[in-house]
Order: C-alpha cells, then sequence, then structure tokens
C-alpha cells in the first residue's frame, strides 16, 4: 500500500474550500474552476504523489498582514494541489491523535467525513474562557502569555520528529515515511527553500500540525504538576502565589526555548485572578445576553439580541476609555447577520459610519470590516469612503488594499464616482503593485469598464509574469464580444493550465460573475451554506475577547 492509495483526496478538496474563508489571499474563483473538473485534477494529483520523493511542490503566494500596532506577520497561500495533498495527510492522521484535555483549539469534528476538520473555533474559545474563569475561581493568580510568531518558528526536523512519535504504531510505516517526504517537501517549498522552520498559518491543516507541534510540551506541563491551559499560542498557568506565579512563567519559558519557540513579552503577565475576572466579565456580561436571545432561533429573541447589540455597541463608542477592538470586531460581525435578517434599521448608518472611520486606526481588522460593508451594495458613502481611503496616504498595506478593491468589486458602483473608481483601478492594476492588488484592480476595472477598455486590459496579459494576475484577467474581460473573447481564450489555454481551467470555467458561466461573496444567511434561518463567504457564524475567536 503506497500514500496515494490511502488519502482521502476527495474530502480534503471539500475541506479545503471550506477552509477558503481564511485564505489571506483568495483564489480569483473560489476554486470553482478546479471543482468543475475535480475527478481529473485528483486523478492527476493522484499520480503525482506516486512516488512522493520527487512531489514537486510550488511556490506559494504571499501577501504580508497588518497586525495591532502596526506590525505585520507574512501569510502564505499554498496553490490548491499543495493545499489538497497538505489537507489529506492531516485528515490521514487526525484519527489517532487527541489532544490534552487541557487543550481547548482545533478539536477534532466529531463527524470525521464533515467538511469541518474542526469544532467551530468560536465554541472552543468560549470553553477555554469557562475554563479560565473557574480557575481563578480556585487559584490566586495566573500567568498569561502567548508565543512570538508562533507558527513562523515551528521546526520542520522537530515536528516531523514528534509525527514519528505520535503515529509509528498507528499507520504503516512506509505510509508514515512518504507521508513524511511529501510535508518536507512542501514545508520547504513554503518556505523558499531558505529555511527549516515555518509552516503557512491560516489553514486547517496548519492548525492540526500546530497542535500536534505543542503536544509535547502540554504533556510535560501536565505531568509536573502545573495548572496549565492552552488555546493555540495563547497559554494560562494558575499559582497559589506570585513567587509559584513567576516559577511557573521561568519553567515555561525556558521549556519553550527547547522547541524554538519564545514568549512575547509585550503580552506576558502575572495578574490576580480577581482583576481576571473582571476582565473576563465585562465582555462576557454584554456578549453572553446577546447570545442566550440568538440562540433562542425565535422572531422575539433575534430582535431582544439586535437591541442588547445595539446599545453594546453604542456604549462602545461613546466611550473611547472603555473602546475595546475586539468587542468592535465581534459587535461588527454579528450587525453583519441582523443585517441579513432585515433588523436594525438606522443603527446601521451608524456602525458604517465606525467602521469606515476606522480603516486607518485597525487596518488589521479590514476582513471584518469588508464582509460587513459588502452588505450595502449600492450604499454611496461606502463607496466615496473606500476610493478616498484608497487615494489617500494610509493605502500603505497590500493586503488591505486587496479587500477594498474587492470590496469595489462586490459593490454596485453609483454615476457618481464611475470614474473615480476606473482611475483607482488603473493605478492599483500598476506594475509596480503587489500581485495580488493588481488582480482585484483588473477585475475591478473589468466589470466597470467598457469594450475599449476590456481591448486594453487584454493587451496586459502577455507581458504579465504571474499567473493568479493572469487569471484575474481572464476573469475580468469576461463581458468581450464572445467570439472575440473566446479566440482570446484558445489562443491562450496553452500558456498554463491555471490559465486553461479558469478560462473553461468563465465560458461555462450563465450570467458574468466577478466575485463570489455571498450574504449570510439571516439569525433566522440558521443555516450554513457552502458556497457563502459568511465567516461561519461568529468567524474567529478574535471577534470576542
Amino acid at each position: 500500500m503506497s500514500l496515494s492509495k490511502v488519502l482521502d483526496l476527495e474530502k480534503a478538496f471539500r475541506r479545503a474550500q471550506q477552509d477558503k474563508r481564511d485564505d489571506v489571499w483568495p483564489d480569483v474563483v473560489g476554486y470553482r474552476d478546479y471543482r468543475r473538473e475535480l475527478e481529473a485534477k485528483l486523478e492527476s494529483l493522484e499520480a503525482k504523489i506516486a512516488n512522493p520523493s520527487s512531489y514537486q511542490a510550488s511556490l506559494p503566494l504571499g501577501i504580508d498582514l497588518p497586525k495591532r500596532g502596526f506590525t505585520l506577520r507574512p501569510g502564505i497561500m499554498p496553490l490548491v494541489d499543495d493545499r489538497i495533498l497538505y489537507q489529506a495527510i492531516a485528515d490521514l492522521f487526525a484519527p489517532h491523535f487527541q489532544a490534552e484535555p487541557c487543550v481547548y483549539s482545533n478539536r477534532l469534528s466529531s463527524n470525521p467525513n464533515s467538511a469541518r476538520m474542526f469544532v467551530p473555533g468560536v465554541q472552543l474559545w468560549l470553553a477555554f474562557q469557562d475554563q479560565v474563569a473557574a480557575l481563578c475561581e480556585e487559584y490566586p493568580y495566573v500567568v498569561e502569555t502567548d508565543v512570538t510568531a508562533y507558527f513562523d518558528h515551528i521546526s520542520h526536523d522537530l515536528l516531523l520528529h514528534r509525527i514519528d512519535d505520535l503515529f509509528r504504531d498507528h499507520i504503516d510505516r512506509s505510509i508514515l515515511r512518504e507521508a513524511k517526504q511529501v510535508l518536507q517537501r512542501l514545508w520547504r517549498r513554503w518556505s523558499r527553500d531558505r529555511y527549516r522552520f515555518g509552516i503557512p498559518q491560516v489553514n486547517d491543516a496548519s492548525s492540526f500540525f500546530g497542535n500536534l507541534y505543542l503536544d509535547e510540551l502540554d504533556k510535560w506541563m501536565i505531568r509536573h504538576g502545573y495548572v496549565f491551559l492552552r488555546y493555540v499560542d495563547d497559554m494560562r498557568v494558575f499559582a497559589e502565589d506570585e513567587p509559584s506565579a513567576r516559577k511557573d512563567l521561568a519553567d515555561l519559558i525556558v521549556e519553550l526555548r527547547n522547541i524554538n519557540l519564545y514568549v512575547a513579552s509585550a503580552k506576558t503577565a502575572i495578574k490576580e485572578s480577581e482583576k481576571v475576572l473582571e476582565e473576563l466579565g465585562e465582555g462576557r456580561r454584554r456578549i453572553d445576553p446577546i447570545e442566550a436571545e440568538l440562540d433562542s432561533k425565535t422572531a422575539e429573541g433575534i430582535e431582544r439580541a439586535a437591541s442588547l447589540l445595539e446599545q453594546f455597541f453604542t456604549e462602545l463608542i461613546d466611550d473611547a476609555n472603555q473602546f475595546n477592538d475586539r468587542h468592535f470586531r465581534y459587535c461588527v460581525n454579528r450587525f453583519k447577520r441582523i443585517r441579513a435578517s432585515g433588523l436594525g434599521g438606522e443603527i446601521h448608518a451608524r456602525v458604517i459610519d465606525e467602521v469606515l472611520g476606522r480603516l486607518t486606526s485597525m487596518p488589521h481588522s479590514t476582513d471584518v470590516f469588508v464582509d460587513y460593508l459588502s452588505m450595502f451594495p449600492e450604499n454611496e458613502t461606502v463607496q466615496e469612503s473606500v476610493l478616498e481611503f484608497l487615494e489617500g496616504p494610509y493605502n500603505i498595506y497590500p493586503w488591505q488594499e486587496m479587500l477594498l478593491l474587492e470590496l469595489l468589486i462586490r459593490s454596485n458602483i453609483s454615476p457618481a464616482f464611475a470614474d473615480r473608481v476606473m482611475i483607482a483601478a488603473r493605478t492599483a492594476a500598476d506594475r509596480s503593485n503587489h500581485p495580488a492588488c493588481r488582480a482585484k484592480a483588473l477585475i475591478l476595472w473589468g466589470k466597470n469598464g467598457d469594450y475599449a477598455d476590456r481591448r486594453e486590459i487584454r493587451s496586459l496579459y502577455y507581458d504579465e509574469p504571474r499567473v493568479a494576475v493572469r487569471r484575474a484577467i481572464v476573469v475580468a474581460i469576461q463581458e468581450m464580444h464572445r467570439g472575440e473573447r473566446d479566440n482570446f481564450y484558445r489562443n491562450t489555454v496553452s500558456s498554463s493550465e491555471p490559465v486553461r481551467m479558469v478560462a473553461e470555467y468563465v465560458r461555462s458561466l450563465k450570467d458574468p460573475t466577478y466575485h463570489y461573496y455571498n450574504p449570510p444567511s439571516g439569525f433566522e434561518l440558521i443555516e450554513f451554506y457552502e458556497d457563502s463567504d459568511d465567516l461561519d457564524d461568529l468567524g474567529s475567536e478574535d471577534f470576542l475577547y
């Protein structure tokens, strides 16, 4: 038996599609072209891994993401074949791994065939917070810390050793060896063959492997008697007194060093439990009643939740000293679903103004902001403010620019701003800009331009070196005269397989399609649509505390 015969590539593709909501550089058609040819593509991928030691991984797409404090973290986006293979290997290992009870992140779904690999993150985050609160009642002191650039510092060699330790008694030795060969080739390529450290941060497979990497630390902390909790790299240690808390922190720092990880000094503190309970209580005091009303799944409960959310939001923004950006993100995300439920009324005008006003101060939250603002495709205030930002001095981060261009693609541009939109699109499409921004700008240009614009966009294809941008050009010119367009497609498909796939997909569309944002279902529906870009209920623990 070989690795290629035991991997469930189709399930891995479904999970990769589900996981795409977190992509740092979204695929231009959300893998729909790949799905259209799924059987043939998976057969080809299976053939490629028949000899794992010679598997050729692709260079990933990369874009830096702004963080709090205006620092940056690298965002890595593996190409689709590599991503499927990565997920399939994680799925192969997953049934044989159970994290320690002190770990609340990335718990595996009870249904192994689910499109979701994990229990929803918010559910686990709330359970983590509940356990923190419970232990604060027992212990007077708490150590709070997390890891600096956690995923970036994961050692490939140590992680491969960890995989050996955990799975050699559960998985055939030859299959395990082949899986490790593929993983090593993927990780090395994703670090551009320069380092033996770091795995992509924002996908489910990496979250699973991250839990494997820290499993030895979890076991060490438990077996040496520490009262320890972990959510991803967010850690808590509970102690009877301050000297014990200091010693526990020192021991944790040393043990982390042994696996090449280091605590973030700015996020490390020893606190009295009463203070921690106070901090936890303020957020939970306001959020829990909202969630309880939403969980009622009744029209009356949802209306009460909308009223409570409005009160919370108003108090949050009216007192600058009490402003909490995580609570703000939570409110914005919840207002998105409130809007989909037909509720909120006049409060949305104020939410829109507050969100637009924080594009400068909270660039790290642009993904949350854009998903909310996308609920208002006709709103001229949104369009004008986004254009002003793109034209202004704070348009610094390509990731943020990419998302704001996507927001304009999702919008029905007012004639009052048509000329400015075209100027913004042409400016961002310049070769000196990040290719993620160029790709979005070309689509914005093609959607809102005329036949002359689309011919000009087509002329850019031949000098464009990036496949991702070439794929965007194919999408941008989809409303050309059909014969002219299809002739161009036929003459370009031989240039690369990814371009051929997207061209064939575009030709199959009944109506022009430039984006794939589907508004979330309203709360009264309580359904998840696989094709939706909704962020899975709350979407992320970052929306909470």
